[in-house]
């Protein structure tokens, strides 16, 4: 009995670690928030732009991934299907794009879902319909996330 007990002496500090961090990682109080890494993984189309399906504000949202756009932009229309109304006095600031300075408007998203990933008081423009096509995911939503890259033709976002 005595060489049992030796044999296992070496051992009884590990278990008993592993004992104590499976009692502290229980006691954690329920609804405490606990740290979560999403990601979300992206394939690009066949013209090599990543383009995703958001939501803002709970609303389905086409996006093209523009890492040059320093904000998230939104072209009138999308932006009042995601609830945000907006009128002429609104469009107090401009966006200099490939094709000019144009009015835009500040504004900040509620929330903005990427798959699993949510982010929220996101800041973004809205510029006019005719001068831009699509809404575009820029650095305002971009440098919340822990990272993101590109390899070949796949688009890694960390929340």
């Amino acid at each position: 009995l005595a060489l049992v007990l030796v044999a296992f002496v070496p051992f009884v500090p590990q278990w008993a670690g592993d004992w104590i961090n499976s009692q502290t990682q229980g006691s954690a109080p329920e609804g405490a928030a606990q740290p979560l890494s999403r990601t979300v993984k992206i394939l690009a189309d066949s013209r090599g732009h990543f383009v995703l399906d958001a939501e803002i504000n709970g609303k389905q949202v086409e996006m093209l991934l523009d890492t040059g756009a320093t904000v998230v932009a939104l072209p009138q229309s999308v932006a009042r299907r995601a609830g945000l109304s907006l009128k002429k006095d609104d469009f107090t600031a401009s966006a200099t794009t490939a094709n000019g300075t144009i009015p835009a408007a500040p504004v900040l998203l509620k929330q903005l879902r990427l798959g699993s990933i949510r982010l929220s008081e996101v800041e973004a423009m809205v510029l006019p319909d005719a001068s831009l096509s699509k809404a575009l995911l820029g650095m305002s939503a971009l440098r919340r996330l822990e990272r993101f890259d590109i390899s070949g033709d796949t688009l890694v976002l960390v929340q």
